[in-house]
């Protein structure tokens, strides 16, 4: 049931008595930055008061804890999580999130809107506020094969129906047809802008003239700061710097000393991508707040930009502070310098206590046909056969969880005619095959850094059309590992010896488990252990082999339909060519 201000006014007067009365509260108030001793008074889904309230249905004495604002993520991929919306809403629900704004950028690529509308509709009635950022960029590039395509055309009539989960568009990654002008990009920002609607940004390293053209297009956020220099000329800009600290990307402490007395309003935190093994053990946004209070940043102002700055950014006008009228989701907390959440309320209720969740949160089915995303035939050794046209070829270097990639040339191991994997120099063969297509459409490349000595690797997550990769020493565990990925309709696989030693299954869209987010961490260390077990020297192979694919980050890559330079944002040959400079 909704809050009706006619209903809400005499529980606030002191005339009725609140539906939940929350006794010896020290209230964080964001607005004046002073904690209050109050007792809250909840009506509904709504905070009636703050103030010296004495009678409540349900009474509940927190006996001088700290009571802060629900927790909220400014920017994240659920996706990358491996688990589905709804547990994903779970697991970051005990932690004190109650709110979050994703961009499923990574479904829309597989499924177009049917991907942001199951996110959308699989999460309804679940016990988070869970907005979208419609993407902006499906497909990510012309050099893959993608599953969908997402026009303005496209964004009109979405955005009409799910206007109220519809924050805005999504991080603007193509920020070079921003700047140069390009008419299509354009025309989906003018369309959400002209709706008063965000528009996120994704410009990592750009500053000067050509970051004040892209903030001309009404972008008005930035999660990729990496350097307090850059964050503080985005700032001056004009853009909310959202702080990201996920399960790779850990840019919190280097930007920290961006926040003072004049800039603390214009920035907040955020997660963009963190494994459900990393939220188990450490947290979520809480861990943000955690984090820069043990740097040195001032308790409330750390968790204004975990909520109010959030809010205020995104006008989300009834949450991230405690107030009058605004949404009753609070966290409990013994002491603001550990910032531990001991209880979460969402809407009034108590769903969690001490991490875990106490609450029934229902999950709405989704047809698993609409999910599997796998059209694509079985592969062969054949496939992989690799002509020797050359005695030098270009190689991908994998540098540990990185999103960039080297690019190198090696001396190519060849035997009967054919390139072949040379663990000896951990030079070993890489796959890219296409998903979407029924007709096959791969290409095959070689990979340093990796350090496996035996088996194969093979993952449906590959940024940013998420075709399937594959990575072995021999060819036979390389066509195994694929077809078992295919089999599966998704998910990550290790094998040794044509046997399986390690496997996730991704369900939905390949890119999402339908486990819960222990069982899914549990099996990430499995598959981490195998990795290693196979020789591998990076802290993550998958992730790792997630990166290959992403043809607008530099250097080498490879999709489906070749390798691809990006700085000269082209394909080129597997074989150098003699004399050629490289």
């Amino acid at each position: 049931m909704g809050t009706n201000i006619i209903d809400i006014i005499p529980v606030a007067r002191g005339d009725k008595p609140a539906d939940v009365l929350l006794k010896n509260c020290k209230v964080v108030n964001v607005f004046s930055g002073e904690v209050e001793e109050a007792n809250l008074a909840l009506f509904r889904k709504r905070i009636a008061g703050i103030g010296d309230y004495e009678e409540g249905v349900e009474v509940i004495d927190l006996e001088g804890s700290y009571v802060v604002p629900g927790l909220i993520d400014a920017h994240l991929h659920i996706e990358s999580s491996m688990v589905s919306p709804v547990e994903f809403s779970k697991t970051i629900l005990a932690r004190g999130t109650t709110t979050a704004i994703a961009d499923p950028h990574e479904i829309a690529n597989v499924m177009g809107l049917a991907g942001i509308e199951y996110m959308i509709r699989s999460t309804e009635g679940v016990p988070v506020n869970l907005y979208i950022m419609i993407p902006s960029a499906v497909p990510a590039s012309t050099m893959e094969t993608s599953g969908a395509t997402i026009s303005v055309m496209d964004m009109i009539g979405f955005v009409e129906k799910f206007q109220n989960r519809v924050l805005g568009l999504g991080e603007v990654m193509n920020f070079p047809d921003i700047i140069n002008g390009d008419r299509d990009s354009i025309a989906k920002i003018e369309l959400i802008r002209h709706k008063y609607k965000k528009i996120d940004g994704h410009i990592p390293g750009v500053l000067g003239k050509p970051l004040n053209a892209y903030i001309c297009a009404f972008v008005r956020s930035e999660h990729e700061c990496t350097t307090v220099e850059e964050a503080r000329e985005k700032l001056s800009r004009g853009m909310q710097i959202l702080i990201r600290e996920g399960s790779v990307e850990r840019n919190l402490v280097p930007l920290l000393p961006l926040i003072n007395d004049k800039t603390y309003p214009f920035v907040s935190f955020c997660t963009d991508d963190k494994h459900p093994d990393d939220i188990i053990r450490e947290g979520h946004i809480d861990h943000n707040v955690r984090k820069a209070i043990k740097h040195g940043i001032e308790p409330i102002i750390a968790i204004r930009a975990a909520t109010i700055n959030t809010a205020r950014h995104y006008n989300l006008r009834s949450m991230g502070a405690i107030a009058p009228g605004y949404k009753a989701d609070l966290v409990v907390v013994d002491d603001l310098n550990s910032f531990s959440p001991r209880i979460v309320f969402k809407d009034s209720k108590v769903v969690a206590r001490d991490g875990k969740l106490v609450a029934d949160v229902i999950s709405r089915s989704f047809p698993q046909e609409k999910i599997n995303t796998f059209k694509c035939q079985k592969i062969s050794e054949n496939d992989l056969k690799v002509v020797a046209e050359g005695r030098r070829i270009r190689v991908i270097e994998l540098l540990g969880s990185e999103v960039l990639t080297g690019a190198s040339v090696a001396v190519a191991r060849i035997r009967d005619d054919f390139v072949v994997s040379d663990p000896s120099h951990d030079i070993l063969k890489l796959a890219a095959i296409c998903r979407y297509s029924e007709e096959k459409s791969m290409s095959v490349a070689f990979a340093k850094g990796s350090g496996l000595k035996r088996g194969a690797v093979a993952t449906s997550v590959g940024h940013d059309s998420h075709n399937l990769g594959v990575l072995g020493v021999s060819d036979s565990d390389m066509v195994f590992a694929a077809n078992r990925v295919i089999e599966m309709g998704g998910g990550l696989v290790a094998v040794v010896d044509g046997k399986i030693i390690s496997e996730l299954p991704l369900k939905i869209a390949g890119l999402m488990s339908d486990l819960t987010s222990r069982e899914v961490a549990e099996r990430l260390v499995e598959l981490k252990e195998a990795a290693k077990s196979m020789g591998s020297i990076l802290p993550d192979l998958f992730m790792t082999l997630s990166f290959v694919q992403l043809s607008v980050i530099p250097k080498l890559k490879l999709t489906n339909l070749g390798l691809v330079d990006v700085e000269k944002n082209g394909f080129v040959p597997l074989f150098v060519e003699e004399g050629e400079n490289v």
